[in-house]
């Protein structure tokens, strides 16, 4: 990231920071960060020569705390496997080292079962100007057997930026900077003659994370990492296609490519099950729950998040290094800082743990970690193994593991980079990056052999008949199964299919998921075939087959297969018969989703799934569901989830026909509250979000300006409205049942609801009953819903005063209408904290502008050293934990957790007790020196003047989902939106000093700094 104004300020220059709207991400905000690529940790001593608190804070950030320390020199291979400490019941040796093998990190076995390197020389600055690109493919060969590779040769070189590959065709896919390149020896010299470009246009964001790490899918497609740009195949280069930051697909028999709904960076596997898993830095272990295409089904409803965390990730992630680790941030001690090479084992040794394994590489902390990998209903779980140790560790500094392999033995294969340092130089400020040998190390790199002890890899032939190719399916070796795949699929091998459809009888269920996978690749699964898997007693296997089973819907006896799996004991099994009956309009499909919603809809995984399938079948489905007596009995926040996400499909299509029959349902009884409230809050976040014929739509304009043909519903609305405002002031009513119909209040006009609005601001109100007001006031607020907050403004709690000045300063109008109130003495501006300040003083309207200097003067000091001076004694004060919460409750809690307390929109802060105070002093001060994209802030101006300030969680052509601070969520229809601004740089505002106190900063550090409080 590059450096920002606000550094210039901390070391006294002058500089000028366009702020910009800011919503109230106070102290820490976005100070945190937890980095983009290979970051260290450790701990910096608190220097005693330092003279001021800025000089400390400096020290410790940047790699200034250990670049001048003394490095240990290299160690020959024998020396690093001696350092060794592996898992108990696991034997490593060296398979190869330098001269043979330089600079590796990525592994690939071709289906004759050759060991081909990826020698990553070009890293991390590649070559001197002028020279050509360094990267090479090398052919390591074991030519006398003994366990040790002693010979090389250079299959390709002269490779830009070339970091992974994968066997393909008989030669090798490579992933190269912008490029996915195509390699391959026709004249038996070993020596690549072919050099192919299969796809051009990817956009690196640097040389860790680029277009790359090719794997085989279950699926017959080829999965690769991060694959954004405007990408075209090299065939057709006029062709181009502008593709997301999201990581990349192609299909190797129709060349059809798209994007994937997750995103890695340096490590990509397929597992035995078909399961794909990737990472990044700071989470070690990814996947992806939906893909787009089922995303995609139903433009209606807004998917806000399509991949997860399998493991543990940021803070919470726990390592075990032999040695200090050595990061440009000190926040990521004993935490994965540098996850890469994540890699699923496919081999056949070993126990049934290691055949569910996934290992993660940690070349900053000179480790390797191992996970046990399981289904948990829909989702994917991680657990560690071992206890307070790691899979490997090394004591040795130059000791980098970048990425694994799966060999045709089974043993297990790691390449060591072996280099001095593996940050990149752009994390590093630019005097402390001079300073390093980046090359150090290039003319080294170990690979090693990894297997459970005492076991024996069996000895691998390549096929050489079609009988032997199809023979690979039933191996109980995971690699060479998906080898057996991916040979027939790539060569169309139709004369196969037999012998690869008596393997949907063999008893391994892995064999049966990869016959039936290698069929449909080959286009010879039959419905029959699938009629046969439906019932397969694995439900692995039953799942891919319903799945698969799709393209022969229209035929009964599948269709009535797939409504069987619907009552599957398997979760998985009925979500995809769900997903698989999308656009399906019988009644009896239409029953099966509503029976299946009905049942499921306390998963809200299941429910955000099954969403993707209603695009036309929504209101039909609400329909069964009311009439669900045992459904419609209580309200659960899971069951009014689901209704409110298949009503705001509805209102979001806005086909007259079902919207009419919709609202025509909430006449069917004058009692049950709850799941009116769920349908007319759908209709209310729904219909804005609608860019059809009917226009422009909200709630109130539906009530009051109706479309033709919707005129005789509008009564049932507002006789809903009736009965939640009835409920809403009811005091024998439970708050939360209150609440709830407030917010059904929030769709309709305000002048409708002022009355409800105005007796519930009253100091005799329960404060959530206050707050839930102004939340239901800011969704259709007016200059004359301002007035009335304002007027009740000396009702008003603190907390609920924290809501009404937000509510207030969100449109210019009641901006300019808080401040005349503050000018007239009516409402104190103490009541706005630091951010709100500096928002109104760099407000883009002048009127504002002047009244805010009027009312605030110079609330900002510019110099930002005196502030740290200021500050250098809160390193020496004597903290209180327990004085720091309330500290952290006040400024802090908006927008991050800690302890349970607060929200979490900003960065976890779930490292922040290993790391020492004047790091944490020095990250306060400086929230811009490190922005992570993922947490980039976005202002949204709305046509109706409202403006949302936040991150950007989600988003489809249609609408985006914005996370605020207080954990709150809006989503915004494109069709809303006047205009997005994009900000650099973090929202933690200037001015420190005007909200915490030095004896506060102590407290607050001492509470971040130690264990948790015994109280609250």
């Amino acid at each position: 990231m590059r450096r920002t104004t606000w550094g210039r300020i901390l070391r006294g220059e002058r500089a000028t920071i366009a702020m910009g709207n800011r919503s109230r991400w106070l102290l820490l905000s976005f100070a945190l960060w937890l980095g983009l690529f290979p970051l260290q940790s450790g701990v910096v001593a608190e220097d005693p020569s330092a003279t001021s608190a800025l000089e400390l804070i400096e020290a410790g950030r940047g790699g200034r705390h250990w670049v001048d320390a003394e490095t240990d020199p290299p160690r020959s291979p024998e020396e690093t496997v001696s350092s060794f400490q592996i898992e108990k019941g696991f034997s490593i040796s060296l398979f190869a080292a330098e001269p043979l093998v330089r600079d590796p990190v990525a592994i690939s076995f071709d289906q004759r079962g050759r060991m081909f390197v990826a020698e990553y020389s070009d890293y991390p600055i590649g070559p001197p100007k002028g020279q050509e690109p360094l990267s090479k493919i090398v052919l390591l060969d074991d030519s006398d057997n003994d366990g040790k590779a002693d010979r090389r040769t250079v299959f390709a070189d002269k490779l830009d930026f070339a970091h992974s590959m994968m066997a393909y065709r008989g030669g090798m896919l490579v992933g190269a900077k912008t490029q996915i390149l195509f390699l391959k020896d026709t004249d038996g010299d070993d020596v690549a003659d072919v050099r192919q470009v299969l796809f051009d246009g990817f956009k690196p964001a640097h040389a860790q994370m680029q277009v790359g790490n090719p794997r085989w899918g279950l699926d017959n497609r080829i999965y690769f990492n991060y694959g954004p740009g405007e990408v075209f195949n090299g065939q057709t280069p006029d062709q181009v296609s502008k593709l997301p930051r999201k990581d990349f697909w192609f299909d190797p028999v129709r060349l059809e490519y798209g994007s994937d709904g997750g995103l890695g960076q340096f490590g990509n596997t397929v597992d035995r099950w078909g399961e794909r898993f990737y990472c990044t830095n700071r989470n070690p272990i990814m996947t992806t729950f939906l893909s787009p295409e089922q995303v995609h089904r139903n433009p209606f409803h807004v998917v806000a998040k399509t991949q997860y965390d399998v493991a543990k990730s940021g803070g919470d992630t726990r390592v075990f290094p032999l040695r200090k680790m050595k990061s440009n941030y000190l926040s990521h001690a004993g935490t994965h800082t540098s996850a890469c090479g994540t890699t699923a084992y496919l081999g056949d040794l070993g126990d049934e743990s290691l055949a569910q394994s996934v290992f993660v590489c940690e070349p900053i902390g000179h480790l390797v970690t191992r996970s046990v990998v399981y289904r948990d209903g829909l989702k994917m779980r991680a657990t560690r193994v071992g206890e307070g140790q790691d899979f490997l560790a090394s004591t040795d500094s130059w000791f980098r593991p970048s990425s694994l392999a799966t060999g045709p033995g089974g043993a297990f294969y790691l390449a060591d980079m072996y280099r001095l340092w593996v940050e990149h130089p752009k994390f590093l400020p630019p005097e402390i990056a001079a300073k390093l040998d980046w090359r150090a190390g290039e003319d080294r790199g170990r690979i090693y052999r990894i297997v459970p002890t005492g076991s024996d890899p069996r000895p691998f032939t390549a096929a050489s008949s079609a009988v032997e190719t199809v023979n690979l399916l039933a191996d109980p070796n995971g690699w060479r199964q998906t080898l057996g795949q991916r040979l027939l699929v790539e060569s169309q091998a139709v004369e196969s299919e037999n012998l690869v459809r008596d393997l949907l009888h063999d008893p391994k269920p892995t064999t049966r998921l990869r016959a039936m996978w290698t069929l449909a690749g080959l286009s010879c699964l039959s419905p029959a075939d699938a009629l046969l898997l439906m019932k397969d007693s694995h439900p692995a296997v039953r799942k891919h087959a319903v799945t698969l089973a799709d393209r022969w819907i229209d035929q009964s006896e599948v269709l009535s297969s797939i409504a069987q799996c619907t009552n599957d004991p398997d979760v998985q099994v009925r979500l995809r018969a769900a997903m698989t009956l999308t656009g399906q309009e019988s009644a009896k499909a239409i029953g099966l989703l509503s029976k299946l919603a009905a049942a499921e809809c306390e998963d809200r995984s299941f429910t955000e799934a099954m969403l993707t399938a209603t695009k036309t079948t929504s209101g039909r489905i609400i329909a069964n569901l009311i009439q669900d007596k045992d459904f419609r009995a209580s309200g659960t926040e899971n069951r009014v989830y689901l209704l409110r996400g298949l009503a705001a499909i509805v209102g979001s299509r806005g086909q007259l026909s079902e919207l009419s029959h919709l609202i025509s349902l909430l006449e069917t009884e004058t009692r049950g509250g709850w799941w009116r409230a769920a349908i007319v809050s759908g209709l209310g976040d729904g219909l804005p979000r609608h860019r059809g014929e009917l226009g422009k739509l909200t709630l109130a304009k539906l009530i009051d300006d109706p479309p033709a043909g919707l005129a005789d519903s509008t009564t049932a609305l507002r006789s809903v409205f009736e009965q939640n405002r009835l409920i809403a002031t009811d005091p024998k009513r439970d708050t939360h049942s209150r609440v709830t119909a407030l917010g059904v209040l929030a769709f309709q006009p305000f002048a409708e609801s002022e009355t409800t609005f105005a007796s519930l601001l009253g100091s005799d109100q329960p404060v959530e009953l206050q707050t839930a007001s102004i939340n239901a006031i800011t969704e259709n607020g007016s200059l004359e819903a301002s007035q009335m907050v304002l007027s009740r403004w000396k009702t008003l709690g603190p907390s609920v005063r924290a809501t009404a000045i937000e509510f207030l300063l969100r449109r210019t109008g009641s901006t300019k209408l808080a401040l005349s109130s503050m000018s007239d003495g009516a409402m104190s501006p103490s009541f706005l904290n630091v951010d709100q300040r500096v928002r109104l003083l760099k407000h883009s309207d002048e009127q504002i502008r002047e009244s805010a200097i009027a009312l605030f003067g110079s609330a900002v000091s510019a110099n930002r050293k005196a502030v740290a001076e200021q500050y250098k004694s809160a390193l020496t004060l004597t903290g209180s934990p327990l004085e720091g919460v309330k500290v952290f409750k006040r400024v802090c809690a908006a927008c991050h957790q800690l302890d349970g307390i607060g929200h979490e929109a900003g960065p976890s802060l779930s490292d922040v007790r290993k790391r020492e105070k004047a790091a944490l002093l020095y990250e306060i001060l400086d929230p811009n020196s490190k922005v992570e994209p993922r947490f980039t802030a976005y202002s949204v101006l709305t046509n109706d003047g409202q403006l949302f300030n936040g991150l950007i969680g989600s988003e489809t052509e249609d609408a985006i989902v914005l996370k605020m601070a207080k954990g709150q969520g809006k989503t915004i229809g494109r069709s809303e939106i006047d205009q997005i601004k994009v900000s650099n740089v973090s929202l933690m505002p200037e001015g420190i000093e005007k909200e915490v106190t030095t004896q506060q900063m102590a407290d607050l550090l001492a509470y971040l700094n130690n264990d948790p409080p015994n109280s609250p």
